[in-house]
């Protein structure tokens, strides 16, 4: 049976040299979108996998290590570069172990294994793009091949695919329009590398690299010249939604076709059950449906460009919402949106990783069902990073009003108080729909200042017409706003802004 020491010490070893870049990587984050995160992506990616694998004994064989990896890793898979990789690792890991692990592999076998992966990257992108992380797979496959057909070592196979990979990296300055104009390489395509490069000193020792010169990864002036600038001109979408849902009959298949309908950046990969979707979409609640009808409990949705400037060290948000079609206004305010559309179905993951995609430090959370925050208040108690501020709120129109007054904060003001400081002042109701008249009565008088309505699925606009016509007469100047939030029940979800 393989020993399983080698491939921890690997995984371990990648993951590490990843933290170790991050900066760098995110720096220069180009494609598909230039929102300087892939590093972060690649490492939490990373992180997760490990983080499965440290959860078994030091005695779990060689497959089992494998199979704890390949699902933390789909589980904690981040933006485009994440998706692949985990499913690009998920495949070499199992042809390591079906070839008899990391310490016996042969050479012909190890190239078998990085070109089965390749294969697999390319299968996860529903529209495969050259110069990125795609062409260094399929570079460092060839490069294995051709040295394993020369007779050459293990450990000189290993170092064959290192060598084709960091050429492909260079080449992909020329390959990709937008890594050329900002003067640097594809930064999915250098995390690549840099797990390859661990997968070498793992197999042929730590100098084996020592002989081989650096590959720049900012190929002008010495640094990358990076820009938010008309970041979805190449027509992508405004927002990321991610879900994971178990595995079913052409569910790939089927995924990757309605996603690419609403969307581009299209990945969905699959391992041991699960299937991992991604998707940049300017409808967000369309990616939301598709995740609901393909049973996904929780789904991640955030704004690709909001947030995405501030330092990871600031203090971030998270919606927790049982409604999908609040995913886009709460994500346009800012919050990393997770939608469960069943609160009694939070998996404690889903919210860590939402917490980890909102900041580094310091996370406020507002959930709008009592199920949400008790859950956010649980994981509260058992963490230290990034701190977590759980608001005081279990109403969908809190966390309306709390994520809006995050987006007009100031500077100088705390965001978790004033954040709390909104969400207290809503009234707030929940109706079938038979008495929302006697509710609008009760929470409306002529002080109001906005009211919202959160319907929903099959609720009829004539509810909210009524609405509006019941606080046009009472409170003119106030603002009514209507939300197709979607959820199961109640048929109508109220909150009172303003009023005495």
């Amino acid at each position: 049976m393989a020993d399983s020491h080698d491939l921890r010490r690997w995984l371990e070893a990648g993951a590490r040299a990843i933290k170790s870049a991050r900066t760098r990587l995110d720096a220069i984050n180009v494609f598909p979108v230039p929102d300087s995160d892939t590093g972060t992506n690649l490492y939490l990616t990373l992180h997760e996998g490990n983080r499965a694998v440290a959860r078994l004994p030091q005695t779990a064989t060689h497959r089992e290590v494998v199979a704890a990896f390949a699902r933390g890793a789909l589980l904690g898979a981040r933006g485009n570069s994440g998706v692949i990789v985990s499913q690009y690792l998920t495949t070499f890991l199992t042809g390591l172990d079906r070839h008899g692990g990391l310490g016996a592999i042969g050479p012909a076998d190890l190239a078998q294994a990085l070109a089965d992966a390749a294969d697999a990257a390319y299968g996860a992108v529903a529209e495969p793009e050259e110069g990125t992380i795609l062409s260094v797979a399929r570079a460092a496959a060839q490069g294995a091949t051709d040295a394993a057909a020369a007779k050459a070592s293990r450990e000189d196979t290993a170092m064959g695919a290192v060598v084709a990979a960091r050429a492909a990296l260079v080449r992909t300055h020329d390959q990709l329009a937008a890594a050329h104009d900002a003067g640097v390489v594809d930064a999915g395509a250098a995390g690549l590398v840099l797990q390859l490069e661990a997968l070498v000193e793992a197999i042929a020792g730590a100098d084996a690299l020592a002989a081989l010169p650096e590959v720049p990864w900012e190929l002008r002036d010495g640094r990358s010249r990076v820009s938010t600038e008309g970041l979805h001109a190449h027509g992508g979408g405004a927002y990321e939604v991610m879900f994971v849902t178990h595995d079913a009959d052409n569910i790939r298949d089927a995924l990757t076709g309605e996603l690419e309908t609403i969307g581009d950046s299209v990945a969905v990969t699959g391992a041991h059950d699960l299937w991992q979707a991604h998707v940049h979409t300017d409808t967000p609640y369309a990616a939301v449906h598709s995740g609901v009808a393909a049973g996904a409990s929780q789904i991640i949705v955030r704004h690709l460009t909001h947030g995405h400037d501030a330092d990871r060290a600031s203090t971030g948000m998270v919606a927790l919402t049982t409604c999908p079609g609040l995913a886009e206004p709460l994500a346009d305010a800012g919050a990393v949106v997770l939608v469960v559309p069943d609160p009694t179905t939070l998996k404690r993951r889903s919210l860590r990783r939402a917490v980890k995609d909102a900041s580094a430090e310091h996370a406020v959370v507002v959930a709008g069902h009592p199920h949400l925050r008790a859950a956010a208040r649980e994981l509260a108690a058992r963490r230290r990073r990034p701190a977590l501020t759980v608001l005081d709120t279990d109403h969908e129109a809190q966390v309306i009003a709390a994520v809006a007054a995050a987006a007009l904060l100031t500077p100088g003001q705390d965001l978790a108080e004033e954040m709390a400081h909104a969400a207290a002042s809503v009234k707030v109701s929940s109706s079938s729909g038979d008495a929302l008249d006697d509710d609008v009565d009760r929470m409306v008088d002529a002080s109001t200042e906005v009211v919202s309505l959160i319907l929903a699925a099959g609720v009829p606009d004539a509810v909210a017409d009524a609405v509006h016509l019941s606080v046009r007469a009472t409170a003119p100047g106030a603002d009514v706003h209507v939300y197709r939030g979607g959820q199961h029940s109640p048929a109508v979800l109220m909150g009172v802004e303003g009023g005495a």
